[in-house]
């Protein structure tokens, strides 16, 4: 069934509406928008069953097909559906699907040993020495996009060969494995915002860094703020907008939705935070963005995380991601107030395992733990208080 969540603009606001699309052995017959799912699959089986009825409106001979054939019409209707950031990563990829062992196979020959062969081909190919190249699992997601695309609107019968074992042969350099206490301590991150402070000439720097670790917003999220969202009486802030960077000019550009719908939440801002914000609204001299460079420009990604990396590397801490602060944000908060509902709310996650992640499993240890346990084995036989 091809039921496909569309959006148009209505007034100036943006609605969801639903797309039922009618495909017979590869060949969109009949298409219609509804504004409700249920309405747009009743409509659909509804439809595709009076067609089938009278199979002489549509080819039921099954025709061949090629890789590049499948591959060229997945970029034709699919692709231009894709987010500006997903589409540019899959750009980057696409001349290892269009050159290769894939192209001149038939999609019904397409099996898991040909995606072995491919893999193979891959590791051979000249990318594959380059310093920070570990793995190619990129490409496998694009193949797997392309072939998921095809079993759903163009042959229901194909199966897709990718397999788990495919995605593990992915990653053919050895990778050290990410440390369990995925976090930053306390003291760590005084150290590194006083260094961010003393050794930057822009304060943004130190700035963001605050924002983003006292309220856990994605870096996005944070230089995507402005001040309209802020509300300073209050002491929170909306988010509703996110800056993203071009993959291939590296430039910003605001978008005015967010990662998911859970992402849209308040961000409740300490006397800390609001100390260094209002400072901000003086010096912000009508700018609507609360973090901008010294042109007065949204921040570009690079100048954000050269200058949080040059840090940590000068006080020898192992970091090297942006979104390390907002882990320590979350087993923090976790630590502080032990709800772990609250912290997802915070964070904007849709899913608690994603929050469990994010904030670790010590934040819960407990010296009442340690204290109960103990009793409860009573190893010295001592006599247990019914108080």
């Amino acid at each position: 069934m091809a039921i496909i969540k569309r959006y148009i603009k209505k007034n100036g606001q943006r609605k969801l509406c639903y797309q039922a699309q009618i495909y017979i052995r590869g060949v969109r017959l009949q298409s219609k928008t509804f504004k409700n799912k249920t309405t747009a699959c009743v409509w659909h089986d509804k439809q595709k069953e009076n067609l089938l009825k009278n199979p002489s409106d549509y080819n039921q001979e099954k025709q061949t097909v090629f890789f590049s054939e499948c591959f060229e019409r997945y970029l034709k209707e699919a692709f231009p559906l894709l987010g500006k950031s997903t589409q540019q990563g899959y750009e980057t990829r696409s001349r290892y699907l269009t050159k290769g062992p894939l192209p001149n196979l038939r999609m019904e020959d397409l099996n898991a040993k040909c995606i072995y062969n491919w893999m193979n081909w891959l590791k051979k190919h000249p990318t594959a020495k380059n310093k920070g190249r570990k793995n190619f699992i990129g490409e496998l997601k694009f193949l797997s996009a392309v072939l998921n695309w095809y079993r759903n609107f163009v042959d229901e019968d194909f199966n897709v060969p990718i397999t788990k074992k495919h995605r593990q042969l992915c990653h053919y350099k050895p990778v050290p494995p990410k440390r369990p206490d995925y976090f930053a301590r306390p003291e760590e991150l005084r150290a590194w915002i006083k260094w961010l402070k003393e050794n930057r000439n822009n304060p943004v720097y130190w700035r963001l860094a605050s924002f983003m670790l006292l309220t856990g917003a994605r870096v996005g999220e944070a230089c995507g703020m402005l001040w309209s969202a802020v509300d300073l009486e209050q002491k929170t802030a909306r988010v509703i907008r996110r800056i993203r960077w071009d993959q291939q000019t590296k430039r910003p550009y605001l978008e005015d939705t967010t990662k998911s719908s859970a992402s849209v939440r308040p961000l409740i801002l300490s006397d800390e935070l609001m100390a260094i914000l209002k400072e901000m609204k003086k010096e912000s001299n009508g700018k609507e963005l609360l973090f901008t460079d010294s042109k007065g420009e949204a921040l570009r990604y690079n100048a954000i995380q050269a200058s949080f990396n040059t840090g940590f590397q000068a006080l020898n801490l192992p970091w090297r991601s942006t979104h390390i602060l907002r882990h320590s944000y979350a087993t923090m908060a976790l630590i502080a107030t032990r709800d772990l509902s609250s912290v997802q709310a915070s964070l904007g996650h849709t899913d608690m395992k994603v929050t469990q992640q994010y904030a670790k499993v010590i934040a819960l240890l407990s010296r009442d733990t340690a204290e109960k346990t103990t009793k409860a084995f009573n190893l010295f036989n001592k006599e247990i208080s019914t108080d």
